[in-house]
């Protein structure tokens, strides 16, 4: 939730630029001296809730504000992008003359519009389990077609006390019948309370071996201001209590075997690694302890672990979320665009290098914009085999 100048600055200066360019275009002639006061009086309330935005949201003492600065956040797209999408249109049609090309644009706009109004509707909840089959050399006989739910990036406190999504989610993966649910970061924004109004729905995921989580980011609530480092300790204490209470096994850098037919997997997970100077909190080392000459699978919520660290661990298969494939993006059969593939080398789906995998989760929930444009929340069912 930290909007920082290199994102808030540029935000403050496009929203200026569609708001003059889109009026220099399309208002400039009016006759009517009343759209151009609505018009700019519009823009001035818009910019005056961005400013709100990047100073409260981390001076928050709880969660109750989440859901409306996300409902503030989805009005905005609505009226600037289908006007940016309209304008750059325009432009690409520069060298071109005709009614038609302003009737293309406007109908390229709509289209913006709709999809944007979908995701942050019906597309926030409209899950999609995604079924990977994962071969791992070595994998135990007992474990052949083991079935691993995985889910990431809720933000709870992101979804108001109407958001039917969690009860559809839980309803969804208990109809798979998986054999273990991990649950890889992300859990809450900040505050360890964004958890207590769906206690019930996580309690209610069952698994035949057990359900195991680790922390993400925003877990250790570090993109808030706390009035004290205690106060974000109780915080953190209180985060692990209510994860207990939906009856989720923390690993904590810590490793925990899983044991069917008398033979043994093991499941690792590490508390939020970043890379320098970001805070970084896991311990790999410590995670993997116990588990040597037997099969790991590791829960790590950044995939930049993996690339880092984990590849040179003998660790057969990571399990990671945090970009949300951005939100957005393109998706049609087998074609898959997201701008993510541009800020993350790894951002969605399975991966390999040297004989090791990582699977990355677009998560089930959102943050910030909400909801997902063209980037469906996921459910993943990741079957191993030897």
């Amino acid at each position: 939730m930290k909007t920082i100048p290199v994102i808030f600055l540029p935000g403050l200066l496009l929203v200026l630029l569609v708001d003059f360019l889109f009026y220099r275009y399309a208002l400039a002639r009016s006759p009517w001296k009343w759209t151009k006061y609505l018009y700019w009086s519009l823009s001035i309330l818009f910019l005056s809730g961005i400013a709100c935005y990047h100073l409260a949201m981390p001076r928050l003492r709880g969660p109750g504000a989440y859901p409306w600065a996300g409902r503030f956040i989805a009005i905005l797209l609505l009226y600037y992008i289908p006007r940016g999408v309209y304008l750059l249109a325009r432009l690409l049609f520069l060298l071109k003359r005709g009614k038609w090309i302003a009737r293309a644009a406007a109908t390229i706009a709509l289209v913006a519009f709709l999809a944007i109004l979908d995701g942050v509707t019906a597309g926030r909840y409209r899950y999609e389990v995604t079924r990977v089959r994962v071969t791992i050399p070595g994998l135990p006989p007992a474990f052949d077609g083991l079935r691993v739910a995985q889910l990431s990036d809720l933000h709870l406190g992101s979804h108001g006390s109407d958001y039917p999504g969690v009860r559809r989610m839980v309803e969804r993966v208990n109809a798979e019948r998986p054999d273990v649910v991990v649950l890889t970061g992300d859990v809450v924004n900040n505050f360890a309370s964004e958890i207590l109004p769906w206690t019930d729905e996580l309690r209610a995921i069952t698994a035949r071996l057990g359900k195991f989580a680790v922390t993400g980011n925003h877990d250790h609530g570090d993109y808030t201001r706390w009035r004290s480092p205690r106060e974000k300790e109780e915080n953190a204490r209180a985060f692990l209590r209510n994860m207990a209470a939906c009856g989720f096994r923390m690993l904590n850098d810590e490793s925990f075997p899983l044991a069917s037919g008398g033979d043994t997997l093991y499941l690792c997970g590490v508390q939020n690694w970043r890379p320098a100077p970001l805070p970084s909190y896991g311990n790999l080392e410590r995670a993997l302890r116990g588990s040597a000459g037997h099969v790991v699978i590791l829960l790590s919520h950044d995939p930049a672990h993996w690339r880092e660290q984990v590849i040179h661990h003998p660790v057969a298969l990571t399990l990671s979320g945090h970009t949300h494939a951005m939100q957005v993006g393109l998706q049609f059969g087998k074609y898959h665009w997201t701008p993510a593939r541009y800020f993350f080398p790894e951002y969605n789906g399975l991966y390999a290098r040297d004989g090791k995998q990582l699977h990355v989760s677009r998560g089930a929930g959102y943050l910030g914009v909400p909801g997902r444009i063209g980037q469906r929340p996921e459910i993943t069912l990741l079957q191993l085999a030897r």
